[in-house]
């Protein structure tokens, strides 16, 4: 059981998170990771973890975070950061609007690699898509992601950070990880 793991992230404050979350300590780091081409968070994550605990030799921490909609048969995926840059948002809505079936999931792989190797953690949420952008909390798809989790139907940006963190995947991931890891 570890009590200090790096974090690979340019945010300190994501450092403090998920030191608060998982009662260890964690410390930012950083890497020059391979980003690998693959709708699947799991994969991405395992490669960014060996990678970086090839470069740092310590316990290390990665988080890579995806959005599946459901008639795309995976897409976007790992790779819904491109999305995001380049159309947005409103852009992922608007290619999705003729869609009937709105089912979406946002999936966290957190990537832990150590000496005895790579384990990845996942945490997911079932939902939909919004018709359109709502409330301003959050980020990336955020405005767009109604979690089956909130009778409200409110979307991740609706909520307060408190609401969010309650229900969201990357709080799975880490409940998964806090028992793969016996940090209880």
């Amino acid at each position: 059981m570890p009590d200090r793991i790096a974090l690979i992230t340019g945010n300190a404050g994501k450092a403090a998170e998920y030191a608060a979350m998982l009662g260890i300590q964690v410390t930012p780091a950083t890497a020059e990771l391979t980003e690998i081409q693959s709708l699947d968070v799991a994969h991405v994550a395992a490669r960014k973890a060996a990678d970086a605990y090839a470069q740092l030799g310590e316990p290390v921490l990665i988080d890579d975070t995806g959005l599946t909609i459901h008639a795309w048969n995976g897409l976007p995926g790992a790779l819904v950061v491109w999305f995001l840059d380049t159309v947005g948002p409103q852009g992922i809505l608007d290619m999705a609007q003729p869609l009937t079936d709105r089912r979406a999931t946002v999936t966290t792989a957190l990537g832990y690699a150590d000496a005895t190797g790579v384990q990845v953690f996942q945490g997911t949420v079932n939902g939909s898509l919004a018709t359109e952008p709502r409330g301003i909390s959050g980020f990336g798809y955020d405005p767009i992601f109604i979690p089956d989790t909130d009778d409200s139907h409110r979307t991740y940006a609706q909520m307060t950070t408190e609401e969010k963190n309650k229900i969201s995947h990357r709080r799975r991931a880490i409940e998964a990880m806090r028992t793969g890891l016996e940090l209880e």
